[in-house]
């Protein structure tokens, strides 16, 4: 197997593996019962990871990020075909990466494994599970971050490593002859 296909199999099966495993595990923990018809006073669980910076705290988004789209007739299907395309581009690109571009798959794997487990989450249950809460609490109140998900974090590092990386991985086709070396002077 290529060096690109092997990284690329390797992120995607992790980045998506972790994913919904963790989506599991918060709607086993954290997902109050009756959600999302659960009484005002019901004290909904949350695990504080590192207090008043990080919590646990399940929701789910049946938008897209940051809640768009979230009251759109036809959302579902919109955003189910927007990833299918998301897909489709990453695998063109994929395909035309260089084999001595591994790093450049690895980078695409995450962004597939990221948009399968939130496709995955949308056909199975109409919504995206998330769970994970930022903040930080200043002197004007606490501040937060929209709650997201490891599909969304390996989406976000991927987009980020690959803009990041930019020059890098514009590489020449391996194909391609080298440059000539310069002629040494005469003597």
């Amino acid at each position: 197997m290529k060096a690109k296909y092997l990284f690329f199999v390797l992120l995607f099966i992790l980045s998506f593996a972790a994913d919904q495993g963790t989506k599991i595990w918060a709607r086993n923990t954290l997902k109050p019962e009756g959600y999302p018809y659960y009484r005002r006073e019901t004290v909904v669980p949350v695990k504080t990871v590192i207090k008043g910076f990080w919590e646990f705290r399940y929701s789910e988004n049946p938008g897209s990020a940051f809640g768009l789209f979230r009251n759109m007739q036809g959302a579902r299907t919109l955003l189910f075909v927007v990833g299918l395309v998301c897909l489709g581009v990453i695998g063109l690109w994929l395909y035309r990466v260089p084999n001595n571009a591994a790093w450049l798959a690895a980078k695409l794997g995450l962004l597939a494994g990221g948009a399968v487990g939130n496709i995955f989450d949308r056909v199975r249950f109409g919504r995206v599970t998330d769970f994970i809460l930022w903040q930080i609490t200043t002197s004007s109140g606490t501040h937060q971050w929209p709650t997201f998900n490891i599909a969304d974090a390996a989406l976000v590092i991927g987009v980020i490593s690959i803009l990041i990386d930019w020059p890098r991985d514009r590489l020449p086709k391996e194909d391609a002859p080298a440059p000539a070396a310069p002629a040494e002077p005469a003597k």
